[in-house]
């Protein structure tokens, strides 16, 4: 059978954004997008024969359907612009199977026909996120339109491109084909695509790295390379990974961690020299002047999210050499205002976000959405501690933001936690026992890949640029003296006249928990309310750590020991409903719209186990739970907590 298809590349977001959004091309109407996830592994011979042969073999697994789809392809040739038209054959496995185990099909004695009994093995793999839409003419689908977005990786190199291709069903004609060409090289400036997603991604992996550095930036990352500070740390790295060594040495031998070295390899790809602050590169005698970066002025709010990531990474440098005592425009000081206290907060945790982004990105750490997803819940407690000193509105439009990006972020963090404790389980069970759970664990994966491609699309999109504009105009905005305005009411707006009222709130709200706990059977939900108490004082103790006692860090260990206690009860409470859930539906949580229960269970004993395993665990968290919160209900705690905020009256 042969596959007749149009390819183009979409040069850029909003172009990629608005194509999602169109409802018709042309005389043709588009139906109702589907949106998958797929996993392409491309299969040949250690001699690659059935690429000498003018054809690729590719295995393909979606995310929702279970089996894959073997298929064969000849390679384009002759295609004008974006047209290809290719030789197509495939079958349906319901698991990978080598070609001699294929059902007998026009597909399997081609591909022995030019491997034999060769082993096939994976020559490269991509993914993708896929929105598929019928292409209508008078209500009979003549094509598919999808719009993909193809990730590439190969070794630490990652590249992402988005892609349009419309391809015809039995129903459709050449006509039809050409006027939609038509319709999207005339309204859309899209660029024809000779090469097939398969091409591409073999050019890529085969490239192999550029080098980082130019000669004129070794030159000046040489010279910074000399500085005994973060900036010549950064130089040193930079240069570690031009020479050719791996993220893990080349932090090893800059004196930074790996995951950070990682992410100033990324910066540096988008930002060059710019990385580094102008007044640095002032400094430097070497590199040709034409090679520094010389940007067009940025925006007041883009320049606030620029200023809090240097300020924000030269605070978080200093509290790794002095916890709590650092010394930086971002140390919060006993005379500053609610609102100058607010800023700077804010400053240090968009930092913390930012600079874990690409690690989010990468997927190789699964800490950085950890640390993102934790910088994004400090911003929104820090809004609700210092929200009575702000503009409402602004606060509103902020926590709305924010409260989107933890949810995205909350989703594939929660599934990962999942995993590392299912792992940790299976690993102490016997060897012949491991694959008890492989049924399970494949919805989850199916469930993580959909989560993590809706993670990407986010911080892709308008809402995720939109919440760094709002944060960068909170930062840069000047506070307003109206509270000293003439007539005005006197109101405590210092920290060292709010602070001891704050915290001594914070504590209240935890320890009116103690009644609440004193009695038989209490619901689990009460220990997951507990929990964000005290998650709220832990932070409200952080936030103003700078201008308390010595005594705070005691404090925050005690009070985190509560919530990890919690968080890993709540943890418990989470898995037992998944785990019940898939015992009854066979699905990664409930499915959505169905109204009926299934006439029967699903038979997992292996899963079953598991589910008895956690609610033993839970049973464990409440019996042992008296160790955490004693330490914060008894006296000693108080007492510090009145030496800490003693240092402010």
């Amino acid at each position: 059978m042969d596959e007749i298809e149009a390819k183009f590349t979409i040069r850029d977001a909003a172009t990629w954004q608005q194509l999602q959004e169109i409802d018709r091309l042309g005389d043709y109407a588009l139906g109702t997008a589907q949106v998958e996830t797929i996993q392409d592994t491309f299969l040949d011979t250690a001699g690659r024969a059935i690429l000498s042969a003018g054809y690729y073999c590719r295995q393909r697994a979606y995310a929702e359907q279970p089996g894959v789809w073997m298929t064969v392809k000849s390679l384009p040739g002759g295609e004008e612009g974006g047209l290809h038209r290719r030789e197509e054959l495939q079958v349906h496995l319901a698991a990978p199977l080598p070609p001699a185990e294929w059902p007998a099909e026009p597909i399997r004695e081609r591909v022995l026909e030019w491997v034999d009994d060769a082993e096939l093995a994976p020559l490269l793999r991509l993914e993708q996120v896929r929105h598929a839409r019928p292409v209508l003419r008078a209500g009979e689908q003549v094509a598919e339109l999808s719009l993909d977005e193809v990730h590439l990786a190969a070794g630490r190199r990652r590249e992402t491109f988005h892609e349009l291709e419309v391809e015809l069903t039995a129903a459709g004609s050449d006509a039809d084909l050409a006027a939609l060409i038509a319709a999207l090289e005339s309204g859309w400036s899209l660029l024809p695509q000779a090469r097939s997603k398969f091409e591409r991604a073999l050019a890529f992996v085969e490239q192999g790295p550029p080098g980082l550095l130019t000669p004129d930036e070794h030159a000046v990352c040489t010279e910074l390379a000399q500085r005994d500070d973060l900036h010549g740390r950064r130089a040193r790295a930079l240069l570690e990974v031009d020479a050719g060594q791996t993220q893990i040495e080349a932090g090893r031998r800059a004196g930074m961690s790996a995951r950070r070295v990682r992410h100033w390899q990324a910066a540096f790809r988008q930002k060059r020299l710019g990385v580094f602050p102008d007044r640095v590169l002032g400094a430097c005698t070497q590199g040709e002047a034409s090679d520094r970066p010389s940007p067009s002025p940025p925006s007041p709010a883009l320049e606030a999210v620029e200023i809090a990531e240097r300020g924000g990474e030269e605070a978080d440098e200093n509290q790794e050499a002095s916890p709590g005592k650092s010394v930086s425009k971002y140390t919060l000081a006993p005379d500053d205002t609610m609102p100058q206290a607010a800023r700077k907060t804010m400053a240090r945790h968009v930092r913390r976000m930012l600079k874990n982004e690409e690690g989010v990105r990468l997927g190789e750490d699964i800490e950085a959405v950890h640390d993102m997803r934790v910088a994004t819940r400090r911003m929104r407690a820090a809004l609700r501690v210092f929200g009575d000193y702000l503009d409402a509105k602004q606060v509103s439009a902020l926590n709305k933001e924010l409260r989107r990006a933890g949810r995205v972020l909350g989703v594939v963090r929660d599934m990962d936690v999942f995993r590392e404790k299912t792992q940790h389980y299976l690993d102490a069970l016997p060897e012949t026992e491991r694959s008890s759970l492989d049924p399970f664990l494949a919805a989850w994966a199916a469930h993580y890949e959909q989560s993590r491609a809706d993670l990407l699309t986010y911080l892709d999109g308008e809402r995720y640029d939109r919440l760094k504009m709002l944060i960068a105009d909170f930062i840069a905005e000047t506070e307003s003296e109206a509270s000293l305005a003439p007539g005005a009411e006197p109101r405590p707006h210092r920290l060292r006249q709010v602070v001891p009222m704050a915290t001594y709130q914070r504590l209240a709200a935890v320890r009116a928990y103690d009644e609440w706990l004193a009695i038989p059977d209490v619901p689990l939900e009460r220990y997951h309310r507990l929990r964000i108490a005290s998650k709220r004082l832990r932070y409200t103790l952080e936030f103003f750590r700078d201008v308390l006692g010595s005594e705070a860090g005691k404090l925050i260990k005690r009070v985190k020991a509560l919530q990890d206690h919690l968080g890993d009860l709540q943890d418990a409470v989470v898995a037992c409903g998944l785990l019940r859930d898939f015992l009854i539906w066979g699905t990664w949580g409930r499915p959505e719209k169905v109204a009926t229960w299934p006439e029967a269970p699903i038979v997992a004993p292996g899963v079953a186990a598991y589910l008895a395993f956690r609610q033993a665990e839970i049973q464990r968290l409440l019996k042992t739970f008296a160790t955490a919160w004693d330490p914060i209900c008894g006296p000693d705690f108080g007492q510090m907590l009145a030496a800490s905020v003693g240092v402010l009256l």
